[in-house]
């Protein structure tokens, strides 16, 4: 329990006092809010839903966002405690959750909250009820299941590799094939599509908008064979075992060097090692027969269950004197993430590009929006185009949260329309420096030749869309420090609405 306080405490307020604004996939699952559509152009879409709920509920501040991540992770240490108590005594399950925030993953990426951070909690759900369902035959765990993999495809798709995980289970194992005819799973079949329905429609209905993301974003490229199939799945490798090599330090710094125990290798311990191992291994051969690559975020969720499989096949229940060596090493590891955290989003550490986003002067940027509309009409804003980081910055520090218009581009706003905006009005807001610094939130891939770095196509190129538009003074946004990081000379537009606003 102490430790939940410490650890929420610590990702809560740590992150309150280091960055100005929220993270830049935070920025954007806010302002799709808003919408309560059944999917985005990137994304599923519960975790925006959950969002817009929580600041329904707690009104619109960085901490509610902070809190709800917080909360999100909590709750899935909850379900891997429990499935913790099927393979070890008492505190052996208690060290194999007090051991997760020395994870990076479980750490100084959690104040981002994004899809990555919202899949731990349907993924460590998923496969407690699957371990209920599969290895102890309870009948009642079956249609929970399905709900957990049902809120996993809202959340991610890289739920659907755990499915595939639990059949290879069932497959493999004489006993468990009985799974494959039976009514309760098929039934958890079907209450996993019924939640799932109406984005998969909405999916199949926008042009597969959300895989094609995913396509881009793997690092699919004109590279070598060899770098293709060969560099990229080790690499993947590598990153996610440098990923988990914190927990490896603590484990041998408080309990000693693993030694295999002697134990009866059982059906539940196979089903550990593949909920442990598994999606690590499944992606990696994935990527060595397609080619393409693996984000470091993308496994978030992978490695929530590795405590505990390394404790149950290494180490032995542990005496009192190598359980406060062990917390003490886990301490000091989570403050050294608590300082890396602080050193990266401060922009200390200059190679890391984070300052951009964590010191954006985003109050700033709301006061010069909210005069820039003042100056044409007395109304609240109604709309905002702009890119993702701009136009989520600046409606998010609107009272009014007025609706974005992601460069002016339907496909990825498509609750918005040419003719809403010529009717409502809206403001523009762009980057004079027009070189693309903000871009990699919605476009992966590098510009084409041709392609400007920036969205924003010019004062003229808008008028013949939209109708007259009254162009506004520019205004400067200075970064607070404690880094140096170069200004922002913020472009402002206003597109008068067709009745008379005064």
């Amino acid at each position: 329990m102490l430790s939940s306080f410490v650890y929420a405490l610590t990702w809560v307020f740590l992150p309150l006092m280091v960055n100005t604004t929220l993270n830049r996939d935070t920025i954007q699952i806010v302002y799709w809010g808003l919408e309560w559509q059944p999917g985005f152009f990137k994304h599923p879409p519960l975790i925006s839903w959950v969002s817009e709920v929580a600041i329904r509920l707690f009104g619109a501040s960085d901490a509610v966002i902070y809190g709800l991540s917080v909360a999100v992770m909590l709750s899935s240490f909850g379900f891997i405690h429990r499935l913790a108590r099927r393979y070890l005594d008492s505190m052996g399950a208690a060290l194999a959750v007090v051991t997760l925030p020395v994870l990076g993953y479980y750490s100084y990426i959690v104040p981002h909250f994004n899809h990555n951070i919202a899949l731990n909690l349907p993924w460590c759900a998923a496969i407690w009820f699957a371990y209920l369902a599969i290895e102890e035959r309870r009948g009642w765990a079956w249609p929970l299941l399905g709900l957990a993999l049902g809120a996993g495809i809202l959340s991610k798709y890289t739920i659907l590799i755990l499915p595939l995980l639990f059949l290879i289970h069932v497959v493999a194992t004489p006993q468990h094939r009985w799974v494959l005819h039976s009514p309760r799973v098929w039934g958890a079949v079907g209450l996993c599509l019924l939640v799932a329905g109406p984005h998969l429609y909405w999916l199949v209905t926008h042009g597969l908008g959300p895989l094609r993301y995913l396509s881009s974003g793997a690092g699919l490229s004109d590279d070598t064979f060899l770098d293709r199939h060969l560099v990229n799945p080790a690499a993947a490798l590598l990153t996610m075992a440098g990923m988990c090599a914190s927990l490896m330090i603590a484990l041998v710094g408080g309990l000693g060097l693993p030694k295999l125990q002697p134990a009866r290798w059982c059906s539940k311990d196979r089903f550990l090692l593949l909920v442990g191992l598994g999606p690590a291994a499944l992606v990696t051969i994935l990527s060595a027969i397609t080619g393409g690559g693996l984000r470091v975020e993308w496994a978030a969720s992978f490695f929530l269950p590795l405590p505990i499989l390394l404790l149950r096949l290494f180490y032995p229940p542990p005496t009192p004197w190598r359980i406060n060596r062990l917390l003490a090493w886990t301490s000091g590891l989570m403050v050294a993430m608590a300082t890396t955290y602080v050193l990266i989003f401060t922009g200390i550490i200059a190679d890391m590009d984070e300052g951009k986003w964590s010191r954006f002067p985003d109050r700033p940027l709301a006061a010069a929006a909210a005069d820039g509309w003042s100056q044409v009409c007395n109304t609240p804003v109604p709309v905002i185009i702009a890119d993702a980081w701009l136009g989520g910055t600046a409606s998010f520090r609107l009272r009014e949260r007025p609706r974005v218009y992601s460069e002016a581009d339907s496909q990825m706003a498509p609750w918005l329309s040419d003719e809403d905006i010529r009717s409502s009005g809206a403001l523009i807001l762009w980057d004079q420096a027009l070189n693309g610094r903000y871009r990699d939130i919605d476009h992966q891939d590098a510009p084409r030749p041709g392609e400007p770095l920036d969205w924003f196509p010019g004062i003229p190129a808008l008028e013949a869309r939209f109708g007259p538009i009254t162009v506004l003074p520019d205004v400067t946004l200075d970064y607070p420090g404690p880094v140096a990081q170069a200004p922002v000379v913020l472009g402002r537009a206003v597109i008068p609405p067709a009745r008379p606003c005064r």
